[in-house]
């Protein structure tokens, strides 16, 4: 069998068995055996309908979601035959997977599903495919919701959402009713309308709320519970009073309402990066709890604060996620439930981290960012961003690139050895606006996901932008 004529569909399946020739076309009917499959055969039916202009009802005899428990995790097969489209998983992220391939495959021919003959059998070898979005920087509800949908048809499975930063804070609380930003956050209403569309195009969103530092959000709106006490001059309104008395009982506090605005997430992210540890030698709160608790300097002071935090995060349930910020000293007082994620190769790089037991993802700053092409780091990266071909052939999951010098992957990327500590990456859009991102992210994104949902890719940009260009024409139709 071959695919000369077969569509090139992104990420790659592992394995595509077709003649090349062979076609079938049915009515364009669904049914589902398993009730776990059902409400992704609903996303399905939307988007038919607005990606193929297909009807489709449910029934027999066009498209069979079936269940097949020889089938893991995020695992699926699909067979096109003569008697029908047979998608088959165990699990519903594996069926998910199915039908997002299979918007790749059908065509519409007259109101009928027309397939190729094939059978597919599929797996990715990363489970964590993230992208995160910078929110503080307004997007609209309904920019959000088609970030949701590029996601489920780029099978990117995690939403990381950058809620919180000097910014302003993007989130509605009841617990801190000063703190959301007027006019920049989502109301309660929208966090669930956002929360159940994520969920039902199984994507999971991973809620950011930065801490230590990029906090001026928090020690405006409250300074009597997280600003520093100076010892002279002004507080430090970017960082927050690690020593302050009661301070991690607040913390705490905030942290429980955000999760419980995303009940279904496995993770929560801390921040964590770019802290101005120095102010904290001028706070008078800060010296005082390092001199109770035998903390020597600032530095471990910030080591100590993640493990708290971190801790903090496990005892509520969730799995904490942080920035590469801290320092490698003391970092063996830090959990390793805790996920790092490895993006400027400066404070702690990633073999150190894999050395030192951590399970981490790439976030490499080279190719995975797009920022503004107006702000500081576009003078190093031309036009705010790179293209599918920087992650296709120059970039992998084990590798870590930088445009800046004092990065340790400046001029020689880091690589580390193949590792199941390594488990995924992260696409990142910092600073910009969604006009200005979409194109990228809309370009790259696959590009990332094809290289981590096949580690060995050698997938070229021939093929790559066949199938480009089919995806990027669905991310246009479902632009809100």
């Amino acid at each position: 069998m071959n695919t000369t004529n077969f569509p090139t569909i992104l990420p790659v399946p592992k394995t595509i068995l077709a003649d090349g020739e062979t076609s079938y076309t049915f009515p364009p009917v669904i049914t589902a055996e398993d009730a776990s499959f059902l409400r992704y055969a609903d996303v399905f039916r939307k988007n038919a309908a607005i990606l193929h202009g297909l009807d489709f009802t449910s029934g027999d005899g066009g498209i069979h979601l079936l269940r097949d428990d020889t089938l893991n995790g995020e695992a699926y097969r699909i067979e096109c035959r003569p008697d029908g489209i047979f998608l088959y998983a165990a699990e519903p992220d594996g069926i998910s997977n199915a039908l997002v391939t299979l918007h790749q495959l059908l065509r519409n021919t007259d109101g009928a599903v027309t397939v190729p003959a094939c059978t597919i059998a599929d797996v990715p070898d990363c489970a964590y495919r993230a992208v995160m979005i910078d929110l503080p920087a307004h997007r609209t509800l309904e920019q959000m919701l088609h970030y949701a949908d590029i996601c489920h048809l780029y099978k990117i499975r995690y939403l990381h959402l950058h809620f919180a930063d000097n910014g302003g804070y993007g989130l509605p609380s009841r617990k801190f009713p000063k703190l959301p930003t007027p006019e920049k956050h989502f109301s309660f209403e929208q966090i669930e309308r956002l929360r159940q569309y994520c969920s039902d195009r199984n994507v999971e969103i991973i809620p950011e709320i930065d801490v230590p530092g990029h906090t001026t959000y928090l020690t405006t709106a409250y300074p009597e519970l997280f600003c520093d006490t100076p010892t002279e001059g002004e507080p430090r309104r970017d960082l927050i009073c690690v020593g302050k008395p009661g301070m991690m009982d607040h913390l705490r506090t905030l942290f429980e309402e955000v999760m419980e605005l995303f009940p279904e997430s496995r993770y929560f992210h801390i921040g964590g990066d770019e802290a101005a540890l120095d102010a904290w030698n001028d706070c008078a709160d800060c010296t005082a709890y390092m001199n109770e608790h035998g903390i020597p300097n600032v530095r471990a002071l910030y080591t100590h604060f993640i493990k708290i935090t971190t801790d903090m995060v496990l005892d509520l349930g969730k799995i904490p996620v942080v920035w590469e910020g801290f320092p490698r000293e003391g970092a063996e007082q830090i959990s390793r439930d805790v996920v790092v994620t490895a993006w400027e190769s400066l404070y702690h790089l990633p073999n150190e981290l894999l050395e030192e037991g951590f399970t981490i993802t790439n976030s490499s700053w080279m190719p995975l960012y797009v920022v503004h092409p107006e702000s500081y780091h576009a003078q190093f990266v031309p036009g705010g961003r790179w293209y599918p071909k920087d992650i296709l052939e120059d970039w992998n999951v084990y590798t870590w690139k930088n445009w800046w010098d004092k990065s340790a992957a400046y001029e020689k990327p880091i690589v580390v050895e193949p590792t199941p500590q390594v488990i995924g990456a992260t696409f990142c859009v910092w600073m910009t606006d969604y006009a200005v991102e979409l194109p990228a992210v809309i370009e790259n994104l696959p590009a990332m996901c094809e290289r981590i949902w096949n580690v060995n890719s050698t997938l070229s940009m021939d093929e790559y932008e066949k199938g480009l260009a089919r995806l990027a024409e669905f991310a246009g139709k479902l632009h809100p």
